[in-house]
């Protein structure tokens, strides 16, 4: 697979300063109508922002960077609270499979809806560009997420020993198929 690697590259301080991360936690509001629509080049910075809140291996700046500009590989959208990036998730897509590269969602906004509206967007645009069957990998100490991947059909196919670090632990291989 060319590009970004799930779980694979730190976030450096010079990417984006921990002040930056303090203001974006800090910057909660109440969950109004949110926007579903495709990631552009100017929501990068707030991408690598919550990126960075969410994991603890997050992709870097250049790497979102670098999949908006493939996308013929690449499909991300995000969900928007007026100009507030809540929540992104993303495929690399392999016709007829895709695989699911990166779900986060703002810490303010979950347990609303947003990562399940935003997977069902994402899944119906992949249909719609000839993706049939769906993959992902999941923590497998990540229950609430395990549970929202089934809640939307995907089910566990097996598992890779060690595949995450910070901490290491074992992921869940899982596929929604046609």
């Amino acid at each position: 697979m060319q590009g970004p690697e799930k779980e694979k590259t730190d976030i450096e301080k010079t990417d984006i300063e921990k002040t930056d991360i303090e203001k974006f936690e800090m910057n909660k509001t109440e969950t109004g109508d949110l926007e579903f629509r495709r990631l552009e080049p100017g929501d990068l910075d707030q991408t690598a922002i919550l990126e960075s809140v969410c994991f603890s291996t997050p992709w870097k700046r250049k790497d979102f960077e670098d999949a908006l500009t493939n996308v013929s590989t690449y499909l991300f959208y995000g969900a928007f609270d007026g100009e507030r990036l809540a929540g992104q998730a993303g495929l690399v897509m392999t016709p007829p499979e895709a695989d699911i590269t990166n779900v986060a969602v703002d810490p303010a906004y979950r347990r609303r809806g947003v990562a399940t509206k935003l997977l069902s967007g994402l899944m119906e645009a992949g249909r719609e560009l000839g993706i049939e069957d769906y993959t992902l990998e999941v923590r497998a100490g990540n229950e609430p997420a395990i549970a929202l991947y089934e809640s939307l059909g995907f089910c566990e196919e097996g598992r890779r020993k060690n595949f995450y670090s910070k901490p290491v632990e074992d992921a869940v291989i899982m596929w929604k198929r046609k």
